[in-house]
């Protein structure tokens, strides 16, 4: 019977990950041609093809459209998405909406396969990831959540190299939450790391200007000063909207969204102090969903790198965290706190030198370098 038992376990990976793949034929069929497919890829072709036509990136009105409550087809990123994505524009809409999907299937792929965690985990994550809400509704939108996974794991895998670096100023581009990471990389004294990325975003940026000018990133500017409180807005979570739905005052609201940002700040910051460093970059890729004046439910899918991160340390529990993005999203603030705050349960890991060290004692070893 254990041997049973134990050969059922072994192949546990494996039948997830083939449910997996199942799954996401499925989704497939079921969301491409439906009435919400591609809704936010709707905004960046649009974007894409001013740019392949000449046309300014952001037409006027764009702030206003915001505030009115009219989202459809606005592109409020910096100019590099639209940018990257002006080959697509050489297809018809629906092609390129279509190639959208399947190219990000490929990275959700492709960001699970690289995660530095034993095979079967990999597997696992990806079959857990493909029975996940957040996973399944970012795919049918067409937004970037799987995109900034894949590049999350880059990080994770990269983090001692340029890489990783380069990986996290392409996300700065679309998710400055992700700054946060870079506190825990200042928490840690990774300043060569710290450059790499300021570096990078600059090459970024500077690649732009022959196509968009210097007048394209004073509209990017001018249309997010001109925005209101974004906190509140439909689909936008925060911990002021979980504090809503237990009865507390409306007042409170922006004040729970300082709470959350402080809290991300605080999480990070004792984790690069006080844990290894691939715990205290774990960390501080979970707390990029709250270190921020809201978050969409999609977001979620960045809980896949702490989940194969505590299955890859031995808690197999963990890959339940992205399943818990099916919960209410009045929940989904909560949820986002156990994912940033859960790799802190994660035991020590082992290396050729021994277990890795905290910041705080390893900093000042003059027998090792810093680590990540």
């Amino acid at each position: 019977m254990a041997g049973n038992l134990g050969s059922v376990a072994r192949l546990a990976p494996y039948l997830l990950g083939a449910v997996g793949l199942a799954v996401l034929g499925f989704a497939a069929v079921a969301f491409i041609g439906s009435s919400g497919f591609a809704y936010d890829f709707a905004a960046y072709d649009l974007a894409a093809r001013r740019l392949a036509e000449g046309q300014p990136l952001y037409p006027p009105g764009v702030a206003e459209a915001y505030n009115a409550g009219t989202y459809a087809n606005l592109y409020l990123y910096a100019p590099p998405l639209a940018i990257a994505l002006i080959p697509l524009t050489v297809l018809t809409p629906a092609v390129a909406a279509n190639a959208w999907f399947f190219v990000r299937i490929g990275l959700l792929v492709a960001g699970c396969a690289i995660m530095p965690v034993r095979r079967e985990v990999r597997i696992a994550t990806f079959g857990i990831a493909a029975l996940s809400f957040p996973v399944l509704y970012d795919l049918n939108l067409g937004n970037l959540s799987i995109i900034i996974f894949a590049l999350s794991a880059v990080i994770w895998r990269e983090r001692d190299r340029p890489l990783a670096s380069i990986a996290l100023a392409t996300i700065l581009t679309v998710r400055y939450g992700f700054a946060i990471v870079l506190v825990g990389w200042l928490v840690r004294r990774r300043f060569q790391a710290i450059g790499w990325t300021i570096a990078a975003g600059l090459v970024i940026a500077l690649a732009t200007l022959p196509i968009v000018g210097v007048g394209g990133w004073r509209d990017y500017m001018t249309n997010l000063q001109s925005l209101r409180d974004i906190s509140t807005g439909p689909h936008n979570l925060t911990l002021g909207t979980t504090g809503l739905a237990l009865g507390l005052s409306g007042e409170l609201r922006p004040l729970l969204v300082v709470v959350a940002i402080v809290l991300a700040l605080a999480v990070t910051v004792y984790a690069g102090l006080r844990r290894d460093a691939e715990i205290a970059l774990v960390v501080s890729l979970g707390a990029t969903i709250l270190f921020a004046p809201f978050f969409h439910p999609h977001y979620l899918v960045g809980l896949l790198i702490p989940a194969a991160f505590l299955a890859g340390r031995g808690k197999w529990w963990g890959l339940v965290l992205p399943l818990l993005g099916w919960l209410p999203g009045e929940v989904l603030p909560l949820v986002a706190i156990a994912g940033m705050a859960l790799p802190l349960a994660a035991g020590p890991a082992t290396t050729s030198d021994g277990p890795d060290q905290p910041a705080a004692t390893s900093l000042g070893r003059s027998t090792r370098a810093p680590s990540s």
